[in-house]
């Protein structure tokens, strides 16, 4: 199946291009995978219930697309929330939500799994299951449907969510989950019911069936909890998590997203926990002991994924990629082989304080904009209450760092409405933002440093010692936020502000039980999706819905006794009894409790092996209830310094590799762009492709994506720009209206050596995505116009589905060549507007299609068709669908019609030649169709 045949054939192929970024509906990724159902003892759709570029960037959903399809017998697709427009249109149209990779509707697979990130996407599962066609209520479903179930940091305090799932897995799912779809394979074998799958799969541990639990109230809290007498599956239920990392490589061949993603870079998990022990912190808790990836392991995944992705971005990430024990002497190897790639670092979570200024200096000398701490809190005594260990002079020696170094603007996160916090802490925020603008100011000038506090509101979570703390009202929120802005106006600091709406129904579900279910689903059938968007939160839908379900939000908000039976007790994230309380009690006694597994007053680990070893105290234990193996956690830290080279203080590993260079600063200190390199002769190559199927569905914008990647991954040696911010020097052809197939687009660019044309498109071929096939390239004159520019003139084929006759195209054509104008009303980026659409008409016929276009547009031989040519240099030319529509009489009728380019040509006066300038005389146009306008 061709790529435009796979199009036409899709259940959405006859609408999609009427809504928004279709192509995050149609699948057909780079390196996504495709496995006939046939084949395969057990099926899963992996669903994550927000938007494709959202989800695209999800790590966990990457890794166990991975994970699952390199077993021959299991199949793992995937799905994302549908936007508002889509999710009308299937609803419209009766249409089932389908997965990306084969078009199967959701209801057919075995398992449909969601990943549960954030609470306010609780509706749109409910509303990815209703278009599914299936029953939202577990008890409505039968053995016909699919298991249903969830994973992901939400999933441990499940209640308001529970009725909607068939399981949940509390915990790392890499072993658990095939261990699941292996059993799910054996039941569907022996025929066995759906109740039975659910009690094989609760005694597989790490699994929560709520259709297993029975409820009751409790006496104290009020709140609907777990009667464990009464219950036919196990209490607690236990965390699962994955002892070693390594046994689960991160995958270097994900599916490379069609629409642009959020974090559209090569993202890698090297640790997964944390130490800080922050006390507003779930992950931190739940995701406990911390363990981390080989480093050789990071790096061989990062430089495959980039020979395999094309990525010229690589972010490393972690709950706090500071902690990783050997970050620095990491960051510096990777950054040593991303420059030889010409690609750039991200790193997130990174804190400058207490680590090596060499280190900052590496990560200055590629890019050099921005950076992004979380103090969290404004005052020393609300950072000891959170337990946030970092001091007001880590933070100014921060600020000293990052601007001496080139940053000149620097993102502070802050929470606000957190336990204890009084007016003088709040005020502290802004305060603390402006010392950092006042060291700013010593090195940039005033119009170019920026200092933003971004504030979000506390909710306090479950499974953490803020677990039982009051949330604060919301028009103190509102107090706080305006009292924030008024100051941050006074000091010069932009601020920036969390919906405090969106926060306040985060606490009710967060902590609900499953009464709050009732709401949910109330909510869900009143409109509400999306509620994490602040575009799309429908309130007054939100408050109806919580009072016609008897929801008190102040049982959910307000302060809970520590006595009290919790709507999540049944979950065990593997912390010990009284650990929370303690540490909830050292919170209100404003009392710190140092990072554990570091010896104590360390805030990064040591850099180097000498040092390592060296330093013989105790690493910080709390006994939290995870059995962390202080000896072997040390020991790995030593292996891991030794295997990057890091044996010496000072030590940079790389440093002796081709391509190294040290950083140059100016008199004052300032970081300078790296030294313009020598790359070579370098000659500019014009390559001719396609754009069909799916690929047609992608924006000008997400093609400058693509391109570029796809000639890294073939090798190609690229000429980049200077500076910080190196990029292929590269020049597209002229724009194609979303939605129209070509067979004919053109490109330049820039490379150096001296391959030709011909074995370049044979290298392209082989890493080229479904429906981009280069056909030919030539090498350009150096003062040739660029793409851009070069294209003047664009050749279409329009044409009518409904086998109409000669008659109504010489009718249109003699109509589209009369000498009344004919306008249209178009709408363009600088809004609506009436053109003539004879405007830029250069010549047109009618026609067949050629063998090429015959087969790869699937037309019939005998399809008419009118073939015209569009000056595209006049300004407000016509489209050619436009054009269509008007002469052929259709009211923004697109299923009938059949629209594509073809070709395009250079404009030399007033006669079209080959676009790739080649030596061949020129094309006229056929006199009798030349038109003047």
């Amino acid at each position: 199946m061709n790529a435009n045949e796979r199009l036409q054939n899709h259940p959405y192929g006859s609408f999609i291009r009427d809504v928004e970024k279709p192509a995050r509906y149609v699948g057909g990724e780079y390196q996504s995978v495709e496995k006939p159902r046939e084949s395969v003892d057990v099926s899963i759709c992996l669903a994550f219930p927000d938007i494709y570029d959202i989800g695209m960037s999800h790590l966990g959903t990457k890794l166990l697309y991975k994970i699952i399809n390199k077993e021959p017998n299991f199949a793992a697709e995937r799905v994302f929330a549908p936007w508002i427009d889509m999710a009308a249109e299937l609803r419209k149209r009766d249409l089932p939500l389908l997965s990306l990779e084969t078009a199967r509707p959701l209801k057919e697979f075995d398992v449909l799994g969601f990943s549960l990130q954030y609470e306010m996407t609780f509706t749109n599962v409910l509303n990815m299951i209703d278009l599914a066609q299936m029953p939202v209520r577990a008890c409505d479903r039968d053995d016909s449907h699919p298991l249903i179930i969830a994973g992901g940091p939400t999933a441990t305090h499940p209640e308001p969510i529970a009725p909607f799932l068939d399981a949940l897995l509390i915990g790392d799912a890499e072993e658990k989950l095939p261990e699941a779809l292996r059993a799910i394979a054996v039941w569907k074998k022996k025929g066995l019911s759906r109740h039975d799958m659910l009690r094989g799969l609760a005694s597989l541990g790490g699994w929560y069936c709520p259709a297993l639990y029975e409820m009751k109230d409790d006496p104290v809290s009020g709140f609907q909890v777990i009667d464990e007498e009464r219950s036919k599956g196990p209490y607690p239920v236990t965390r699962a998590w994955v002892e070693d990392l390594n046994a689960y490589p991160f995958p270097d061949d994900s599916p490379i997203a069609a629409a642009e993603a959020i974090f559209d870079r090569m993202s890698i998990e090297i640790a997964r926990g944390c130490t800080e022990g922050c006390r507003f912190c779930q992950a931190g808790m739940i995701y406990r002991p911390v363990r981390e990836r080989d480093p050789d392991q990071i790096v061989n995944t990062v430089l495959s994924a980039l020979d395999k992705g094309g990525y010229e971005k690589v972010s490393l990430t972690s709950l706090s990629t500071a902690d990783y024990s050997c970050v620095s002497p990491l960051i510096k190897r990777v950054m040593t082989e991303l420059r030889a790639r010409k690609a750039n670092l991200s790193v997130s979570s990174l804190r400058a304080y207490g680590l090596d200024e060499d280190l900052l200096d590496e990560i200055s000398s590629v890019k050099a904009t921005g950076l992004t701490f979380a103090p969290e809190a404004g005052t020393q005594r609300m950072r000891d209450v959170i337990n946030k260990n970092v001091s007001d002079e880590d933070l100014l020696k921060t600020a000293k760092r990052i601007f001496e170094r080139g940053w000149s603007r620097m993102k502070l996160y802050f929470i606000i409405g957190l336990p204890t916090e009084t007016d003088e802490d709040i005020e502290g925020i802004i305060h603390t933002a402006f010392k950092a603008r006042k060291i700013g100011r010593e090195y940039h000038s005033k119009k170019r440093l920026e200092i933003t506090a971004s504030m979000s509101s506390h909710v306090p979570k479950p499974h953490t010692p803020f677990q039982w703390a009051a949330m604060e009202e919301p028009s103190n929120i509102l107090r706080k936020q305006a009292l924030l802005k008024d100051l941050g106006n006074r000091y010069g600091v932009r601020t920036k502000f969390h919906n405090s709406r969106v926060s306040y129904l985060e606490g009710i579900i967060s902590r609900g039980d499953r009464r709050v279910a009732d709401a949910l689903e109330l909510a869900w059938r009143k409109g509400c999706t999306f509620d994490g968007w602040d575009d799309q939160l429908n309130w007054d839908a939100w408050m109806e819905a919580l009072n016609e379900s008897g929801i008190d939000p102040q049982r959910y908000l307000g302060t809970i006794a520590v006595d009290a039976a919790l709507p999540w007790d049944h979950i065990d994230v593997g912390l010990a009894d009284g650990f929370l309380e303690t540490e909830w009690k050292r919170a209100t006694k404003s009392r710190l409790s140092p990072p554990c597994g570091k010896p104590k007053g360390m805030q990064v680990h040591h850099t180097n092996l000498e040092e390592a070893r060296a330093d013989e105290r105790k690493l910080v234990c709390y006994n939290c209830g995870i059995a962390c193996d202080l000896t072997m956690m040390r020991q790995e830290r030593f292996d891991y310094l030794d295997a990057l080279g890091a044996v010496e203080p000072g030590a940079v590993p790389g440093a002796e590799t081709p391509g190294y260079k040290q950083i140059r600063k100016d008199r004052r200190g300032n970081n300078l762009p790296p030294i313009r390199e020598t790359q070579g002769d370098s000659s500019t190559v014009r390559f001719r492709f396609t754009k069909l199927g799916t690929l047609a569905l992608t924006s000008q914008q997400d093609l400058a994506r693509v391109l570029p990647r796809t000639f890294r991954r073939a090798g190609l040696k690229l000429k980049v720009s200077q500076g910080f911010n190196p990029r292929p020097v590269i020049s597209f052809g002229p724009a194609l209206p979303l939605g129209i197939p070509s067979l004919s687009e053109i490109v330049d660019i820039s490379v150096l050596g001296d391959e030709t044309p011909e074995e370049l498109v044979k290298r392209l071929a082989d890493v080229s995505e479904v429906g981009l096939t280069f056909l030919e390239g030539a090498r350009l004159e150096p003062k040739a116009k660029k793409a851009s520019a070069a294209g003047r003139v664009a050749e279409y084929i329009i044409g009518l589905k409904d086998g109409s006759g000669r008659e109504r195209y010489e009718a249109a054509r003699a109509y589209a060549l009369g000498s009344e104008p004919i306008m249209k009303s178009v709408t363009r980026k600088k809004g609506t507007r009436d053109i003539d659409v004879r405007d830029g008409l250069f010549s047109l016929d009618i026609d067949h299609p050629t063998d090429v276009e015959a087969e790869a547009l699937q037309l019939s031989d005998d399809q008419l068709l009118l073939r015209l040519r569009i000056d595209l240099g006049i300004g407000a030319h016509v489209r050619a669908e436009e054009f269509a529509q008007a002469v052929f009489g259709l009211d923004e009728e697109r299923n009938n019609l059949v629209v594509a380019r073809t070709n395009l040509f250079r404009l030399i006066q007033g006669e079209i030649e080959d676009v790739l300038e080649r030596t061949e005389a020129a094309i006229p146009a056929p006199a009798s169709l030349q038109v003047s306008v």
